[in-house]
């Protein structure tokens, strides 16, 4: 970075939610080029049987930084935040919201958001659990610069990873960790205006929308080993796999491919799953062995 810009700190405001996001935030509060005048987060959820009034990891990080915070409840909280304070640059990591096209050029450097796909493939709400469910062995991260649409900025930064074969957990644990060690190598570089940005090639759009629970359910006889698999890894934080029997929906919360490591169910194409663990229905989870124990013909 030059001289003159290294005596002027950009004053940076940073969104986001997920405990994904919380490497960025620790990183971005590590560097000199930069000061953080505030972090957007929503407001605290009721979690539990009990509906206790939550903060998100990223406000609980903002606190303990001793960070300006910022709820936002709706756009009107959002644009109100680009009217009233001083920003040179956003940064987005998982906020879960649509920024106006208005205040998007506000701050001199724009808003950046850190996307977990090498767009333009996969953009939207699932492109890691998207990925797997496909079978990728590799995806990465993407610094875009946001615009009205959803994921259509240009591309500022990219960088792959090898995500074969890898959980949802996995890749996120691995992505953001990388998303932070790529801001110092962005960010001055972006600042003297050394990056082109690159527009996105639309013939190559993909998209990818929100999971429910519903998705979770496997069905072994139009579904082959592999698939089931896949499936397995993508929705390991969310919704997990589940097969319908006689006793409701049983959740598979340890599966595997090799025989020796638990009960077959037969599926498409002469292929099989192995099922190590299980939750019965209103029971804990279980090992597979001990739930046949009492249940021998739950999967008959």
């Amino acid at each position: 970075m030059s001289k003159k810009n290294q005596l002027s700190p950009k004053k940076l405001f940073f969104w986001g939610t997920p405990k994904l996001a919380i490497p960025t935030l620790k990183k971005l509060h590590q560097l000199p080029d930069v000061k953080i005048v505030g972090i957007g987060v929503p407001p605290d959820k009721k979690v539990g049987r009990k509906q206790i009034s939550t903060p998100c990891p990223i406000k609980i990080l903002a606190q303990e930084l001793k960070l300006p915070i910022f709820e936002i409840n709706n756009k009107k909280d959002l644009i109100e935040i680009f009217e009233t304070q001083k920003i040179d640059l956003g940064i987005v990591v998982a906020f879960g919201m649509i920024f106006p096209a208005s205040v998007l050029s506000i701050p001199k450097f724009g808003v950046v958001n850190v996307h977990f796909s090498l767009l333009p493939k996969y953009r939207g709400a699932s492109p890691v659990q998207t990925s797997i469910l496909n079978g990728d062995m590799i995806s990465g991260i993407t610094f875009q610069r946001m615009v009205a649409g959803l994921d259509e900025g240009s591309i500022l930064y990219q960088k792959d990873a090898e995500t074969g074969g890898k959980s949802t957990s996995e890749v996120f644990a691995e992505f953001a960790d990388m998303s932070a060690d790529m801001m110092p190598v962005f960010l001055p570089r972006y600042f003297d205006e050394k990056i082109k940005p690159i527009p996105q090639e639309e013939f190559k759009a993909t998209y990818c929308g929100k999971f429910t629970k519903a998705d979770g359910e496997i069905f072994p006889d139009r579904q082959n080993a592999t698939e089931i698999y896949r499936k397995y890894l993508a929705f390991d934080i969310f919704p997990g796999i589940y097969l319908a029997t006689s006793k409701g929906n049983v959740k598979l919360t340890q599966i595997s491919l090799f025989s020796q490591d638990g009960y077959p169910i037969r599926c498409a194409d002469h292929t099989s799953i192995f099922v190590v663990r299980a939750q019965v229905p209103g029971k804990q989870e279980m090992d597979i062995e001990d739930i046949l124990r009492g249940n021998p013909r739950l999967f008959a």
